[in-house]
């Protein structure tokens, strides 16, 4: 039986939704609900460059829909960074991200003790200071007054891909007003909504005709981590709108599919380019937010490698369709087979636009900084097979039940596309309140498994590792990898990789609840337990897939993969020189190297690893290499 566990994370959470699976004769359904008990510090910003407070005073008209942000919402319309802005956990928002709201902070830990009888104020969302004072007419500066009709809007939900919230649950919006006290202007209890509704709350007195004005939203909620979410989207706030007519005008895009590969989110680079596979082509998805206006929208993309050349490009002119009112369309492109890349790791950037022919005039209306119509997303070709798209909604795990102290196995099926070099398996481990960080396992390579159902006595086992514990990282959706003592040659086909644990436990390896087998809803029909001796598929309600993936390829492909908790380390021979540098040890996932003098001066650029620096003057120089991954490392060499 397994555990299917869905997360809504800010940084690494999760709730479980277990499923238990006795016998094809007797199945049972039940659910347990963890919440977490820590969840480690979120590095997707560098918060030493952006500031969270209060700042300049905004003014209106005020809009947000978080199509640009990722993490924490933005320091230019927000002065909190609680919420968690992401493109994951609601299918049916208004456009690409939203912000969730939960029971952890902005680094993801519980506001109180977890507990499922206290309720608590949790997670905030706070505007930037806006003037409602005064605004400007022509030459003239006018007082705003009631009869201004000045109305925030807004969409919500509770639930998404969450827990839904309990009755007694809310999500409140306040005003401050000249008091300087937080008025309740708003709320909406923990009932499940199915679809965004749409809000408006009129300013209707004079208390809040201040400087500084600023609304917020609060959720009350039960203590319990993770759990009753809330979603909000598509804030405007500005005079003159009327009571309760939407009057949206846009066209925007909700979320993209690059469609290299069939199956997999990440094949080795090798292997897709001598396999001759070509996926199913980028797809994108977008949303008509007009209520009662078909609009005719045309679609672009443009696909760049890592020199920034164009390797594809449908104009405007190719693709057009109308999109009816307040519905969804998905628009396909006929990419190729990015076959002619360079390096083991290149990348590909896919640059979206739409151009609707009407009625998308709301965004410009609210002076919006952003534009809903253009969407950018990268894939970086990587030496692992991988079906997750590396982002862990969930933990999943063997759930025993009262089936007693027994070994526990499960397996998870891959097709390889050529012959190649197994280096190792990763794994991506959830925490949650029940510490398994103590529980050893042993992580195995199946050729083949026995037929479901019968006796497990002719499974094919190819190598086996002892795990002495999961490991887990101080960054989101951060994998682990455990690396093989010798190199495993596996031809071609279809292999399986698990683990067996020998006592009950749930492991809670990342959840990936994104994934769809063949993009449709149904049971994924790669995964296996054997709890009783035999091989059984997992439950019919299992859809997503666990965050484990084969790594293939040379060991030097994964070495900026690993610990990043000490500053990359260089080798630089010999130092000092007269005349060559040689850098290694990186040279396969290098993407740029400069040479500075001690003022600061970039004298050279080279993607070399042998740096000539002959023609330097004697002295002290750095060497400022970069890998593909991002990560960065400065080094002092003397020439002589």
């Amino acid at each position: 039986m397994l555990v299917n566990t869905i997360t809504l994370k800010k940084v690494k959470q999760s709730l479980w939704i277990g499923v238990l699976c006795l016998t094809a004769a007797a199945q049972a359904q039940i659910t347990t609900i963890t919440p977490l008990q820590h969840v480690p510090k979120n590095n997707i910003l560098d918060e030493s460059t952006i500031y969270w407070g209060l700042t300049d005073t905004l003014d209106l008209p005020f809009f947000e829909d978080f199509t640009h942000s990722f993490g924490f919402p933005s320091a230019t319309h927000w002065s909190d960074k609680q919420v968690w802005v992401n493109n994951s956990f609601c299918p049916d928002a208004p456009n690409a991200m939203a912000a969730t709201f939960d029971h952890l902070n902005e680094i993801g830990i519980p506001y109180q003790t977890l507990s499922t009888r206290q309720s608590v104020f949790a997670d905030s969302l706070t505007s930037q200071p806006i003037n409602l004072q005064f605004y400007d007419n022509g030459a003239n500066t006018v007082p705003y007054r009631v009869t201004d009709e000045i109305y925030l809007s807004f969409f919500y939900k509770n639930k998404g891909l969450g827990d839904i919230p309990e009755p007694q649950d809310s999500l409140i919006l306040f005003f401050k007003g000249s008091d300087k006290q937080w008025h309740r202007v708003w709320s909406a209890g923990g009932d499940h909504a199915e679809r965004f509704e749409e809000v408006f709350v009129k300013v209707d007195t004079t208390l809040f005709f201040i400087p500084d004005f600023q609304f917020r939203w609060v959720n009350y909620t039960k203590a319990t981590g993770n759990l009753n979410h809330w979603h909000i989207d598509y804030i405007r706030f500005d005079k003159n709108r009327s009571i309760e007519i939407s009057n949206i005008q846009d066209v925007g895009i909700l979320s993209a599919d690059l469609g290299i590969f069939n199956g997999y989110q990440q094949i080795p680079y090798k292997h897709y380019i001598q396999s001759g596979l070509k996926g199913n082509g980028a797809s994108l998805k977008v949303k008509n937010l007009n209520e009662g206006a078909t609009v005719q929208t045309r679609f672009r993309l443009k696909v760049r490698n890592d020199f920034n050349q164009v390797l594809f490009n449908q104009d405007f002119s190719v693709s057009s369709r109308n999109i009816l009112a307040n519905s969804d369309s998905t628009e396909s492109f006929d990419t190729p087979a990015f076959d002619t890349l360079s390096g083991k790791t290149p990348g590909l950037e896919y640059e979206f636009t739409i151009n609707p022919r009407s009625n998308d005039n709301t965004p410009d209306n609210y002076d919006t900084r952003t534009d809903n119509n253009i969407y950018t997303k990268t894939h970086r070709f990587m030496p692992w097979y991988a079906y997750d798209d590396g982002s862990a909604e969930g933990g999943f795990g063997l759930d025993y039940a009262y089936l007693g102290n027994l070994p526990g196995q499960f397996a998870m099926e891959f097709n390889t596309l050529q012959d190649d070099t197994l280096r190792g398996i990763s794994m991506y481990f959830t925490q949650v309140k029940e510490d398994v960080s103590y529980r050893s396992f042993r992580l195995r390579i199946w050729r083949d498994l026995s037929p479901v159902g019968a006796d497990d006595k002719d499974d094919k086992l190819l190598y086996e590792i002892p795990i002495s514990k999961p490991v887990y990282r101080d960054s989101i959706n951060h994998f682990e990898y455990f690396f093989f003592d010798t190199a495993l040659y596996l031809p071609k086909g279809k292999y399986y990789i698990g683990w067996k644990q020998d006592m009950p436990y749930v492991l809670n390896v990342g959840y990936d609840n994104n994934y769809r087998f063949r993009s449709n809803n149904e049971a994924n029909p790669h995964l296996f337990y054997n709890l009783l001796g035999s091989w059984e598929r997992a439950d019919y309600s299992i859809k997503g897939t666990p965050m484990m993936r084969m790594l293939f390829g040379e060991s030097v492909n994964y070495q900026f993969n690993c610990e990043e908790k000490t500053r990359l380390q260089l080798k630089l021979y010999p130092n000092p020189s007269s005349d060559y540098i040689h850098i290694s040890g990186f040279e396969s996932v290098i993407s740029s190297i400069k040479v500075y003098n001690q003022q600061g001066q970039l004298q050279f650029e080279s993607k070399q690893t042998l740096l000539d620096i002959r023609s330097l003057f004697e002295g002290i120089y750095f060497i400022d290499v970069t890998l593909q991954n991002g990560q960065r490392a400065i080094q002092k060499v003397y020439k002589k």
